[in-house]
């Protein structure tokens, strides 16, 4: 081929493609600056909301990346690449991976719920699911809690946010209720002078807090009666064995007698 043809082509290829190509990139560069100034902006923005810091970098990374994402694409059209293709493949792998993942997004979208709204937090006494354990650690996908003997139990966020959850926050002031069996025909007046004396032992109860007494059934051979002390939530655990003792050793003294299980004979 003549030289002075492949130069009039390069020369005709450049004035097409050069001033598109040169915006491109000034559009490239210059938005990926503005993308970094976005990013950092919204990190100090969540900052200044104090949003969780474990939700912070992914929703920054969300941004930025959906930020790029963008941008690469309208560079694309600029020098005139057809990007419907690419954007009919993007659509289809995010669907295939949704559908794989669907129960690990649905763990993933109850962390990120229970970060943001925090209906509970790191050393609330948890109920969950029949199961009962101190929060140690909320992670984006499940939550930890462990329980009086040591035992760790591991929940999927989505069964954190799916049912009802029974909360003692260390803050809150929560009752600490036992249901005793005593001898019928005991006076109930009887029963509320034991509580309160053996409420003012117990280290933790809340002096200002009256001590409830309820008959909650009367049968021929025992009386059910409930009683609760008030406490703080950070000693709720402490409090349940130290008013159970100073409760027995109450009505020890006042001669209130538990029922007795009655065993059947064997003949």
């Amino acid at each position: 081929m003549d030289t002075q043809v492949i130069l009039d082509k390069s020369i005709a290829l450049a004035w097409e493609y050069g001033p598109k190509t040169f915006a491109a990139l000034t559009i490239l560069f210059g938005g990926l600056w503005i993308i970094r100034r976005l990013s950092n902006g919204f990190e100090h923005f969540l900052k200044a909301r104090k949003v969780d810091e474990g939700l912070r970098p992914f929703f920054t990374s969300l941004v930025d990346t959906g930020m790029k994402i963008a941008l690469i694409l309208m560079v694309a059209s600029m020098v005139g690449i057809a990007t419907t293709s690419f954007i009919a493949i993007f659509s289809a792998i995010a669907f295939s991976v949704g559908l794989a993942l669907q129960g690990s997004l649905g763990n993933f979208a109850s962390g990120v719920l229970i970060l943001l709204f925090r209906p509970f937090k790191v050393g609330d006494y948890l109920t969950v699911a029949d199961k009962t354990g101190k929060v140690v650690e909320i992670q984006i996908f499940s939550t930890i809690l462990r329980t009086p003997s040591g035992k760790k139990i591991i929940i999927p966020n989505g069964k954190m946010t799916e049912g009802p959850i029974e909360n003692i926050a260390d803050s809150s002031e929560v009752q600490v209720e036992l249901t005793m069996l005593l001898q019928p025909g005991v006076p109930i007046l009887k029963v509320q002078q034991a509580a309160q004396e053996a409420a003012a032992k117990c280290p933790h109860a809340l002096p200002d807090k009256p001590v409830e007494v309820k008959v909650a059934g009367l049968t021929r051979d025992d009386m059910k009666t409930q009683v609760a002390v008030w406490t703080m939530g950070q000693h709720y655990e402490d409090t349940v064995p130290h008013f159970y003792e100073a409760l027995r050793t109450a009505f020890q003294d006042a001669g209130i007698e538990l029922a007795k299980e009655r065993r059947k004979e064997t003949v």
